[in-house]
């Protein structure tokens, strides 16, 4: 029980933040859901391995064996990478440098890779109790 409070509270932080990020109030929330949704890749050990300082922008999951994600680096790089989720084999890399209002937009409508791992352990941890 005290697991799944700890998950509610950090979703009840995110959602809290989401004024302070000014006009994109639904972009963080996506973010979150995309997150909980894939918390099978999120939660295992090594996934996003070496990017642990980045920021989660966007998540897709291509198909059952394939996730897209999208991040931030500290420095302002833009880094688009596809997994194989069954290895955690990175299948497609591409870095570039957006222009300095889109780096600002998408940092403000990120989540730290940091929170986004804990959140989905949390949410693996609450569900495996539940069941």
């Amino acid at each position: 029980m005290k697991r799944f409070f700890a998950a509610l509270s950090l979703c009840v932080m995110l959602f809290w933040a989401v004024p302070a990020f000014g006009e994109q109030k639904t972009s963080l929330p996506s973010v979150v859901e995309g997150v909980v949704l894939n918390r099978d890749f999120f939660s295992r050990a090594g996934a996003l391995w070496g990017y642990e300082d980045c920021f989660l922008h966007d998540v897709n999951r291509l198909n059952d064996e394939r996730i897209g994600v999208v991040l931030i680096s500290p420095s302002g790089f833009e880094i688009r990478l596809v997994y194989d989720v069954k290895t955690l084999n990175v299948l497609y890399l591409d870095t570039l440098l957006p222009n300095k209002a889109r780096r600002e937009a998408m940092r403000r409508e990120s989540l730290s890779v940091a929170d986004a791992v804990k959140l989905a352990k949390s949410v693996a941890e609450y569900q495996r109790d539940q069941r």
